[in-house]
């Protein structure tokens, strides 16, 4: 797990600045993701650059330079079929103790292209350079678990980057839209990041350059699908295969519980970290706690108060992006305190709700007719489950009316006039009508779960592990989101993936049966009532340099926050956008200081 870059050199040469400066400056803004090691090599027209947090290969180095310095490679993440991969391209390496997966790619580049680094399992991002043909290429996981960002000049790709940061410091110029603000503002998440004059975007699909991208789904590339449960064993084996020691999210949910049977049926006893906010209900620790001592994990407790939102700053510097899930710092927390156990590798249960219809909106959709229904005034202020069902209902968009996290007048009165209107504030998926006349429970679902991948995972979800735990030095693994788990998961019809049906077929001898008999909850804060108490969030939100953004409507914002301290409303969830995005505007006024 490391924080990576890559640049053309003779690129490089034609920007302000010194190159080799801006060189150090992009690699020391990724030393939060790698703590261990930092390098740069430069081979014909490219450089790379790796800031290293050794998790497989612990002596070894990266980037990683092949043939005479004829190849490099730097790899961010992990390869999960490493084992099959050395078998076959080094068999003499597939011993107990695996090499380091960097090698990995540009071994592969150098002997089949482009194509065969797409052969890779796992969660990873990585560059790959060949000095002698002037060719690179960068490759992204399907789900995008692992961050990456490129620049383009005039359609040619220049620079990629771990974070925004570090490919800034390069030469990247970038601003956030405003369909990006209306989308934080509305979801809590910016979704695809594109810099406004063309040249700056995510990289949302893995792909070399110049080359075809990855077209084949995980669902239909072929393989054959595995039994559920065989498929997840086999998954939390691949990314429990490591050298340092490894921790479990859990939560007490099905998701966190299933993955620590899994673990205990492999005879791998784990440290397992469980998040309770303060004043929120214990019941969800005694359900963990009956979970860890069920497999033989020791379950290890981490609290929290209104003190877990003071990393919000120093994340928000980190990722260079506003951050508005507010489980971010949750999930921090929890990583801060396995890193001082001494884990570098921690296991969560990303992915599962997605795969497997494990949301109350998924269940909400499959109900809803095949038609729009012209519905009387919704309490706009409201965020409760009615009233979010009623606009999802009255909604050309009900999908994406029910991934809301703020109600509509509160983006109507606290945000500027552009800003209020959602209209073409959404990713063309998102807004795809999924309602047409006649459409299925089935359809519906399988529309949502498209949007689940393209935007609420890849946008909000896999960031969020991705810099809670690397801001800790410690890698988070999705065993839901390997490719025999999807596969198998694709395989079971839609209305019978409905609220998780095969974790709990394929689980309910081996855990408590509490565990599925609770409600969802997971790495929640209670924002609502932290607003309505001394939290000193409201002094940013009340500060004159805060008020007088051009996002922000002064007064609207005022009446939210007075109806949320008298409890009219409950809009702690949209009162931390806010203080997100404030966050985040002033850590680029610091930035340019």
């Amino acid at each position: 797990m490391c924080g990576i870059f890559g640049v053309r050199i003779s690129w490089l040469a034609e920007q302000a600045g010194d190159a080799d400066a801006r060189l150090q400056n992009a690699l020391d803004l990724l030393r939060w993701r790698g703590r261990d090691d930092a390098r740069i090599v430069r081979i014909g027209d490219f450089a790379l650059g790796c800031a290293r947090l050794a998790i497989s290969g612990m002596s070894s180095t990266q980037p990683a330079v092949l043939r005479g310095a004829r190849f490099a490679g730097v790899l961010n993440g992990a390869v999960t079929n490493a084992r099959a991969l050395w078998s076959k391209t080094r068999p003499r390496a597939a011993r107990r103790a695996l090499p380091n997966d960097a090698w990995l790619p540009p071994l592969l580049f150098a002997t089949g292209g482009v194509e065969a680094l797409l052969g890779m399992t796992g969660h990873h991002a990585l560059v790959v350079a060949d000095a002698a043909r002037d060719e690179w290429a960068a490759v992204r996981d399907v789900f995008g678990e692992k961050p990456m960002f490129v620049l383009r000049d005039a359609g040619r790709p220049v620079a990629v980057a771990s974070t925004i940061p570090a490919l800034r410091a390069l030469g990247a110029p970038f601003a956030l839209g405003s369909d990006a603000v209306r989308r934080f503002f509305r979801y809590g998440s910016t979704g695809s990041v594109a810099h406004e004059a063309g040249r700056f975007r995510a990289a949302d699909e893995p792909q070399g350059f110049g080359t075809k991208a990855q077209s084949r789904s995980l669902e239909q590339d072929g393989a054959e699908a595995l039994p559920f449960r065989t498929s997840l064993e086999r998954a939390v084996a691949r990314c429990a295969d490591c050298e340092p020691s490894i921790g479990l999210y859990l939560s007490g949910g099905i998701d966190s519980s299933c993955l620590a049977a899994e673990l205990a049926a492999q005879g791998r006893s784990v440290r397992s970290y469980q998040f309770v906010a303060q004043g929120q209900p214990a019941d969800e620790r005694a359900i963990a706690a009956s979970v860890a001592s069920h497999c033989g994990h020791r379950l290890v407790p981490v609290d929290g108060g209104p003190e877990v939102l003071d990393a919000l700053f120093d994340l928000t510097a980190m990722w260079g992006l506003p951050l508005g899930d507010p489980s971010l710092l949750a999930a921090h927390a929890v990583a801060k305190a396995a890193a001082a156990d001494g884990v570098r590798v921690m296991l969560s249960g990303e992915g599962a709700d997605e795969l497997l219809f494990g949301y109350s909106r998924h269940r909400a959709v499959s109900r809803m007719p095949a038609f729009r229904l012209p519905l009387p005034c919704v309490r706009g202020w409201s965020m409760g489950r009615d009233a979010r069902i009623l606009r999802a209902l009255a909604s050309p968009h009900p999908y994406a009316a029910l991934l809301e996290v703020t109600p509509p007048m509160f983006r109507a009165q606290a945000l500027a006039p552009r800003l209020a209107d959602v209209a073409g504030a959404d990713d063309a998926l998102l807004e795809q009508p999924a309602r047409a006349r006649g459409a299925t429970a089935s359809a519906r679902l399988a529309h949502a779960a498209a949007v689940d991948r393209s935007f609420y995972l890849r946008a909000d979800l896999l960031p969020k592990l991705d810099v809670a735990t690397m801001a800790a030095q410690i890698e988070g693994r999705c065993p839901f989101l390997d490719a025999e788990v999807v596969r198998a998961a694709a395989a079971i019809p839609v209305a019978d993936r409905l609220g998780k049906r095969p974790l709990r077929r394929s689980y309910s001898n081996a855990l408590p049966a509490a565990v599925f008999a609770q409600r969802k909850r997971g790495f929640s804060l209670p924002l609502d009532r932290w607003f309505r108490g001394a939290l000193p969030m409201l002094d940013l939100l009340r500060d004159v340099r805060t008020r007088q953004r051009p996002h922000l409507c002064a007064t609207g914002l005022d009446r939210a926050i007075d109806l949320h301290r008298r409890g009219v409303a409950d809009l702690g969830h949209a009162l931390f956008l806010v203080v997100a995005f404030e966050t985040w505007l002033r850590t680029e006024e610091a930035r340019c200081a």
